[in-house]
């Protein structure tokens, strides 16, 4: 570009009367996402004939239409959602103490031989991406699964398969160099925020495109994709100008998870090596039901005819017996790695209905998401869980009412409260309750690990594959369906 002080070419008079012409864009056309597959693969408009349209008929190519539902379905959580991607505030927390030190050792000189990849391959832009790549690799992945550094196959596939598909499709490379920049900013690394803020933005615009695209061989990276978008969006709960009330829209992402299972066959799951990633202790809703608080249980009987909720309350009770399994798992169990996976995987089991209740600020709904909250502050060593909580409560305090505030009673005690077994006790209503102490090598080697964990559905049947679809195969974790919460 000229210097403002350097004399201007002069122009042809070609050049001249090409000036004088009016400008058109190269795209008059309306931009269409409903074209098949092949024609967006060869970035060609497609005419949207079915079965085949003319650009597959000419070159005699088999002409595949995306699935509209299901992409259109993802699409839309994703829109509704209002994902907002920023860096974090100078006031977001200090690192944990457990955050410090995997700090401390990931950023040692004696930590690993090498201190970066040995090359840097064409997909890198710079220095800086290969920083978050690597940042990702050595630290940044184990904070996707309760089981690193006890699962090989967990470990494989989060910090080898990921990235390779993430070199094969750029809005996963695009999420992880996100996840990277929010966690390293986090624990107060400096990364440059317009650096930061653009990884976002790239992410979550790739990531919506690829699920309006639904070109199949991006599907594998949807899987990782759609997990790292739930960090990535955990950020707007600590941001000081955060929407009033963000754990619905939180809610909204998680509820996205699942229609990316449907958007995907279940062989291509399978296949990719991903399903591991989706992988949760069952639940057990007999036993469930009988640990819910009888203070919320009797919130959800005493709907009758008249009552605003008359009609939803087996969606209540639905949600009321999920998180019953929360209780369930503590007292049981007190603190533990199933425990933590429970509480962060609370939201792949609620069920759709329930969304629009939350959306409206139904109280009986603001009150359950209240308690649910509570444990939410119990997971201290994931760095995009933690501090989530805090305003979230006190939103739902001021949002339900005076009418209400008894029903609130211990998720306003939990607020003052910062110690895990304070925290506990309050919950369970029981000032003596101690967790049950473990040695600390064998704490992370619960059996269970290996028994009850893999792929299970909402009532707590494990799946597998079966001829192309998932089969239910029942377990020993006897749920009995027709089981209700007294009035339901």
């Amino acid at each position: 570009m000229p210097s403002p002080g350097s004399e201007q070419p002069r122009r042809l008079p070609s050049e001249a009367s090409d000036l004088e012409r009016p400008y058109h864009t190269k795209r008059p056309h309306k931009k269409s996402r409903a074209g098949c597959q092949q024609c967006k693969k060869r970035k060609v408009k497609c005419d949207e004939k079915r079965p085949t349209c003319k650009a597959c008929r000419l070159r005699r190519e088999k002409c595949v239409y995306p699935s509209a539902t299901a992409s259109t379905a993802v699409a839309e959580v994703v829109n509704d959602s209002r994902l907002e991607i920023s860096s974090p505030s100078p006031s977001s927390q200090s690192p944990s103490g457990s955050s410090q030190q995997a700090l401390s050792n990931a950023l040692s000189p004696g930590a690993m031989v090498i201190s970066e990849p040995m090359f840097r391959p064409a997909e890198m832009g710079d220095s800086l991406d290969m920083r978050m790549l690597w940042f990702y690799t050595t630290t940044g992945f184990q904070y996707f699964s309760i089981q690193t550094g006890r699962s090989a196959v967990v470990d494989h596939i989060l910090q080898v398969k990921v990235v390779e598909h993430a070199f094969r499709s750029p809005f996963l490379m695009d999420c992880l160099m996100a996840v990277s920049a929010m966690h390293l900013q986090t624990w107060k690394q400096p990364v440059p925020v317009q650096r930061a803020a653009a990884y976002g933005c790239k992410a979550f615009q790739g990531y919506r495109d690829a699920i309006e695209r639904a070109y199949r061989p991006d599907f594998p990276a949807l899987i990782p994709a759609s997990l790292l978008m739930i960090a990535m969006s955990s950020q707007m709960f600590r941001e000081p100008d955060a929407k009033p009330l963000y754990i619905i829209d939180w809610m909204q992402m998680w509820r996205g998870i699942g229609v990316i299972v449907e958007l995907i066959s279940p062989a291509v799951l399978h296949e990719s090596g991903m399903a591991v990633l989706f992988y949760r202790p069952p639940v057990d809703l007999k036993k469930a039901a009988m640990c819910i608080p009888s203070n919320l249980m009797s919130m959800v009987s005493s709907i009758g005819p008249g009552d605003a909720d008359n009609g939803y309350q087996k969606i209540y009770s639905d949600m009321l017996k999920y998180l019953g399994s929360l209780y369930q798992e503590m007292k049981e169990h007190g603190f533990n790695s199933i425990f933590n996976l429970r509480i962060i995987t609370f939201f792949t089991f609620i069920p759709k209905d329930f969304m629009p209740l939350a959306k409206e600020h139904r109280p009986r709904a603001l009150v359950i998401l209240g308690h649910y909250l509570c444990f939410a502050k119990l997971i201290q060593d994931v760095w995009w869980m933690e501090g989530i909580a805090d305003r979230q409560i006190e939103q739902i305090c001021e949002q339900v009412g005076e009418e209400w505030q008894h029903l609130l009673r211990v998720p306003q005690m939990v607020l003052k409260a910062s110690d895990r077994r304070e925290i506990a006790q309050l919950l369970l209503e029981n000032r003596s309750w101690t967790p049950t102490e473990k040695d600390p090598r064998e704490a992370d080697r619960d059996p269970r690990l290996i028994t009850e964990f893999g792929l299970f559905d909402n009532e707590g049947n494990r799946l597998s594959l079966s001829h192309g679809r998932w089969k239910e195969i029942h377990t020993k974790v006897n749920n009995d369906q027709n089981f209700t919460i007294a009035g339901e």
